[in-house]
């Protein structure tokens, strides 16, 4: 048998090998997937459980609600129209603080990498404003700005801006200094430095944080209606819990936390598509 009729003959038996091994990966990762979502379940349902009979014995039930009581809450501020308009304020204020957040988060840091000495004059003063708790800016935003939109946004904006900035920051000084070097002496400056080597190189940490930071401009919007607002989540949560009515908070809190994981879900679907290389962590 010449070599050719053996690799033939071989052929198809390594095929099947192959085959057979691309299946059982499948099948291996398939049921993994399926013990992952039941333990979620199985972790979900244990704590409703324990929330909806075993809290009432450690803290008094009007002060702890249940979760069928907050669905029922829920369900009647959905069926009446309540809902929508405070979603609606808080989704605003949220949605254009994030945005805001994270251009000008972009700028200030490609500014602070381009000039090195501008970044040693900068840092500490922000690392002792990163330090400042938030909720402590929040009623002095009121004053400076008023009862409206604007005092809302803007802390979401700077809840944003914050986490960004840091991110792209160590995202690009985690770019090899060989690598850059490379494409300097390949005559890449300026503009196009940035293009090809430095955006490209922290994408990782840049896109992470942008996925993030969604639950942070929440926190921010939600937090300055806390302090003054007529309408938005965070009134609704306030105004409820001033009420004793403790289902309408947990319904609030509910609805802000399944709006970031909707945003989330979105901005990790338009990544994946956009950005399938990228997969890297984030601070903040």
């Amino acid at each position: 048998m010449t070599i050719p009729d053996a690799r033939e003959a071989a052929g198809p038996g390594a095929a099947e090998v192959l085959a057979g091994a691309a299946s059982g990966a499948g099948a291996a990762a398939a049921r993994e997937r399926l013990l992952v979502r039941s333990g979620i379940a199985l972790l979900g349902a244990a704590l409703l459980l324990l929330w909806e009979f075993g809290a009432p014995l450690v803290v008094e039930r009007r002060y702890v609600s249940a979760p069928s009581e907050v669905a029922a809450r829920l369900a009647g501020l959905v069926l009446d129209g309540e809902l929508w308009g405070h979603v609606g304020v808080t989704l605003g204020e949220a949605g254009a603080g994030y945005l805001i957040g994270i251009a000008v988060g972009l700028a200030a840091a490609l500014i602070l990498v381009s000039v090195p000495a501008l970044d040693e004059i900068a840092g500490p003063f922000l690392a002792a404003f990163y330090s400042i708790p938030k909720i402590a800016l929040a009623p002095m935003f009121i004053m400076w700005f008023g009862l409206g939109l604007l005092p809302k946004v803007l802390l979401a904006a700077l809840m944003v801006f914050l986490i960004v900035l840091a991110n792209t920051v160590a995202g690009v000084r985690g770019i090899e200094p060989g690598l850059v070097e490379v494409a300097r002496v390949m005559g890449a400056r300026g503009g196009r430095l940035v293009r090809t080597i430095i955006l490209p190189g922290a994408a990782p940490a840049v896109v992470a944080s942008i996925r993030l930071t969604f639950s942070r401009a929440m926190v921010g919007a939600v937090l300055g209606e806390f302090i003054a607002a007529t309408q938005g989540l965070g009134f609704l949560i306030v105004r409820s819990s001033r009420q004793f009515e403790t289902a309408t908070v947990f319904a609030g809190i509910v609805v802000v936390a399944v709006l970031v994981m909707l945003v989330n879900a979105m901005v990790r679907a338009v990544e994946a598509r956009a950005l399938p290389w990228c997969a890297g962590g984030a601070r903040g």
